[in-house]
This record gives structure tokens, sequence and C-alpha cells, in this order.
């Protein structure tokens, strides 16, 4: 992916699609363009000041490092997302890690530029936070997922929210490749290994999902989603 399409896709989904088009000029024409590899290290979290981050390809895992140091993996990113706009916005350190759990092309802004451009508008600020509300939306939909009773419906709804599929769209009739090992989709959804791996045979069996090898997950969402949504 080029720097051009990584630009156009940054600013036609997502956030900076919906704001207004000399908005999102202004924050991406401060960018950097840039490939990581699976495995780089995005972000370490607690970082008070760094840069903003918006993912146009690949997949990044984020892990808390609010709670405990053993906290299980959090939630996988997928294009358009963007990070790094809590010491920005909100003069708080980063609450979470990022890596690049697939090939990635991201745009980077530092905290300067942005402030920058946020200075010289500064009308441009309530656009500038809605990535905020967007994640936590996502936050208490992770929560609202680990509430669910039926253990089996917990770990369907959470791969769900881990292949970027957890809500109804366009794209349901399409199988989806998750990039996640068995063990860790345990820790997501609260659950030991091997029950988890005991739900996801009678979800293949089911047809809901398929067991590659490696730890390799394919999900049928529509399907797995009204199974998530049964009684």
């Amino acid at each position: 992916m080029d720097r051009e399409e990584g630009m156009r896709i940054l600013s036609t989904r997502g956030w900076l699609g919906a704001a207004p088009a000399d908005f999102g000029q202004s924050i991406l024409s401060r960018s950097s363009w840039e490939r990581l590899e699976a495995g780089a290290l995005i972000q370490t979290g607690g970082e008070a000041e760094g840069e903003l981050i918006g993912l146009a390809d690949g997949i990044v895992e984020m892990r808390s490092v609010v709670g405990r140091p053993d906290t299980p993996l959090m939630h996988l990113g997928h294009p358009v997302l963007w990070l790094g706009y809590g010491p920005i916005a909100f003069d708080r350190p980063r609450p979470t890690a990022a890596s690049a759990r697939t090939p990635v092309w991201l745009a980077r802004i530092s905290q300067a530029d942005v402030k920058k451009a946020l200075s010289a508008r500064p009308e441009w600020w309530r656009h500038f936070i809605k990535p905020a509300i967007a994640n936590g939306d996502i936050a208490l939909i992770a929560a609202a997922d680990l509430l669910i009773r039926d253990n089996e419906r917990r770990c369907a709804a959470v791969l769900l929210r881990l292949s970027g599929r957890r809500f109804a769209g366009p794209k349901d009739s399409k199988p989806v490749d998750v990039p996640i090992m068995q063990d860790e989709l345990a820790g997501a959804a609260n659950l030991s290994r091997n029950s988890a791996g005991t739900m996801l045979k009678r979800m293949a069996a089911r047809g809901l999902v398929e067991l590659g090898h490696r730890g390799k997950i394919v999900c049928f969402p529509a399907a797995l989603r009204a199974f998530v949504e049964q009684g």
C-alpha cells in the first residue's frame, strides 16, 4: 500500500471520513507513513506524550496497561482505527499497549503537529474527540459481552468483536480470518483454554466457525451473531 492509497482510506473512512474535509487534510498533511511487520510494537502504553496514529491496513492487538500486568488480550483493532489521542485531548497517559498482529500500514502525526492544527482552529476540537467516544463504545460492548451468562454465547460474542464483526454490516456474508490463538480467545472471554476449545469445536460442528492449523479461526459473522442473539 502506498501513501496515497493510505491517505485516501484514512480520509474517507471512519473518523475523518465524517469530519470536515479541511480538518482531515490539516491532520493528514502533517503525517509520516510507515509499514510495520507482525509483532512490531506500535505504542508501549503509559506514555504521557506521543503521536496520533491512524491504522489504514492490517490488524492491531491492544492490551490494557491500567490493570494487572497479566491482563489478557483486550481487543483486535481493524481499519480504520485511531490511537494516541488521550495524551493530546485529555492530558492523560495512554491506557493501552498496541502492537501489529499482522503487517500494518500506519500514519503517524506528532503531538506537537496535532496541537498546532487544533490551536489554529479551536472549533476542530469537537471533531478531534470523536475517536474517544467510538473507543468508549467498544469498551462498553466488551464489558457487556463479558456479562453474558452462557459461556458459549459469551465466547462467540467475544470472537465476533475480535473479528471486527460484532454488529451487522455489509460484509456479513463473507467469512473472516481471526488471527488469534485459542488461549488468547479464552483469556479475552474469561474462560479456561480447555473450555474455549470445547466450545469452538461445538461451534465448528454447527457451521459457525472453522478451525485451522496453528490456532487459526475462521468465523461466519451472520451465523455466529444469530447464535449469540438467540434466547
